[in-house]
């Protein structure tokens, strides 16, 4: 079988649709990653050679742009193009390109990269949804509200490309979610264990072992690498984000910061129980933790899921502010609403995950969940008997 994945560009939309890329080779299919910009970089790490789908664009950031665009139309005049459909539109004509040589027996694709469907109808074979979602996936309404928009905003540029069949619904949509977390298992919503890959380090010794005070981490994801070097919202980002290192320091814990050292820039002199790790996978860390500080990002929630974490969650916009709910909902995390949050939020928040025992077994029982669902090797013999 031969399978062409693509998703999204940004991190947090591919990175997890890494494993099951993985299964899917080492059963011996032939598997084409095509993405874009820096991602595609990300790509080629991961194993994978590649093709990039709009060389010279950077799809990422004219979707940031726009994004940003949206969100200031106070007057209510919009940007003509914007939204998640942008991917597609970008990537489309290069996806296309790769399939012409490649010859796919089977589209994988994220709901975001919205030409994943348009390659598949256009070789009329199977078109799979893969969900990197915490918050909704498959049937779900908000899923829906976005499948249909993202189709509706291809219209021209599938009337453009002469693809002439219709938007079709994807043959299966993959759920990362657990049951209890409001996963489906259908005909045609199948489960699949979220397994973490945060892309590889060489990591510090320090790392593996476990301390004698509990370890915390503490992550902001991308959101301060996407804001402008020196301006005052990054300013104002960094000075909170000091301000909840210098409470945690008085929990007795070791905090360990997973961020960009240039994320961190004018963050000052910290306490000597404070560790700057850079770029760190998760994966790798969060094992000896006790718990995780974070923003709420979708990838983020579910690696500390997958390892059992409880967490303390500060969602700001996106779909963070769902991720958080249902976190919170289930007993796995403290929920810091953006209104409320400040540094003594914050240390109480923790305090509560670390001396509360139920947010501990509540985490350990998602985890054992997680582990119980179909594996990416079980799904991927399911995709070779779904393209038949």
């Amino acid at each position: 079988m031969r399978v062409l994945a693509t998703a999204a560009p940004g991190s947090g939309l591919f990175l997890p649709t890494v494993p099951l890329a993985w299964a899917l080779r080492a059963a011996g299919h032939e598997v084409l990653m095509v993405n874009t910009g820096a991602t595609s970089n990300a790509v080629a790490a991961s194993g994978f050679s590649t093709v990039d789908a709009a060389p010279g664009v950077d799809v990422h950031a004219e979707f940031l742009a726009a994004s940003q665009a949206v969100l200031a139309a106070t007057d209510g005049t919009r940007p003509k193009r914007s939204g998640m459909g942008m991917f597609g539109e970008a990537m489309a004509d290069g996806l296309l390109r790769a399939a012409e040589h490649f010859r796919p027996d089977l589209v994988v694709s994220t709901l975001e990269q919205g030409a994943g469907e348009l390659v598949a109808a256009r070789y009329a074979i199977p078109y799979v949804e893969q969900s990197v979602r915490l918050a909704w996936a498959g049937p779900d309404e908000q899923a829906a509200k976005y499948r249909a928009a993202v189709a509706e905003y291809l219209l021209p540029t599938r009337e453009r490309l002469g693809i002439s069949v219709p938007y079709t619904e994807p043959a299966a949509c993959l759920d990362i979610r657990p049951a209890s977390l409001g996963g489906h298992d259908s005909k045609t919503e199948w489960p699949l264990r979220y397994v973490p890959y945060n892309e590889g380090r060489v990591l510090p010794d320090w790392i593996l072992d476990r301390p004698d005070r509990p370890r915390v981490c503490v992550t902001m994801g991308s959101v301060l690498g996407s804001l402008p070097a020196g301006s005052e919202l990054k300013q104002l980002y960094v000075a909170v984000v000091r301000e909840i290192l210098l409470e945690l320091a008085g929990l007795g814990v070791e905090t360990v910061v997973a961020m960009g050292e240039s994320d961190l820039e004018g963050v000052g002199e910290l306490p000597e129980s404070v560790r700057i790790a850079g770029w760190t996978p998760l994966s790798a860390l969060l094992p000896t933790c006790s718990a995780i500080v974070h923003h709420g990002g979708a990838g983020t929630s579910l690696t500390a899921l997958a390892l059992g974490v409880p967490q303390v969650v500060l969602p700001q916009g996106a779909d963070q502010p769902a991720n958080a709910a249902v976190l919170a909902e289930r007993g796995l995390a403290v929920l810091i609403r953006p209104e409320t949050i400040s540094a003594a939020a914050v240390r109480d928040g923790l305090a509560r995950v670390l001396d509360e025992p139920g947010f501990g077994s509540a985490a350990e029982a998602v985890r054992a969940e997680m582990h119980a669902m179909p594996s990416p090797a079980d799904v991927a013999g399911s995709l070779a008997a779904l393209a038949g």
